[in-house]
């Protein structure tokens, strides 16, 4: 190829190409990984779990059935951890505004900094550097309870 035009073309069209298969791979990892934790939620809700009885005649406690939907939850979380989702308000960070949008303020208790997050209301993430939803929280503040405290 004489012309650079046309190499640039070529070599633009090549990166998009290789980009994009790349791409279609990390989609499909994720995919079958969500699929995995699809495949244990119907384990637990398959007919004969379901109604609260193993197959064996014993009925599930809400206990054990909290722990089973708890080990499915940390399934998921693992798997787009992985694939490079963070999660953003965890209780002991500091709140930043750009990650973290505070819904209420209270007292700090003993041995908890201003600007502490105390409660995480809806978790926030990001992914690659980017934010993709900030974290809802309340954070500590010195002296009185700042109650209600919606800030955006």
């Amino acid at each position: 190829m004489s012309d650079p035009t046309a190499r640039l073309a070529y070599e633009h069209a090549r990166d998009l190409t290789a980009r994009d298969a790349a791409h279609q791979a990390l989609t499909e990892r994720l995919l079958l990984r969500c699929a995995d934790v699809l495949d244990s939620f119907d384990r637990l809700l398959a007919d004969d779990a379901g109604d609260g009885d193993g197959g064996d005649g014993a009925a599930y406690d809400a206990a054990t059935y909290r722990r089973s939907v708890a080990l499915i939850a940390g399934q998921l979380e693992k798997a787009l951890a992985d694939e490079g989702l963070e999660r953003i308000g965890r209780p002991g960070e500091r709140a930043e505004p750009a990650t973290h949008h505070v819904t209420e303020a209270r007292a700090a208790p003993p041995g908890t900094a201003a600007g502490e997050v105390l409660e995480t209301v809806q978790r926030g993430y990001r992914y690659r550097g980017h934010v993709l939803r900030a974290a809802r929280v309340v954070v500590a503040v010195d002296g009185e309870t700042e109650q209600g405290t919606e800030r955006e």
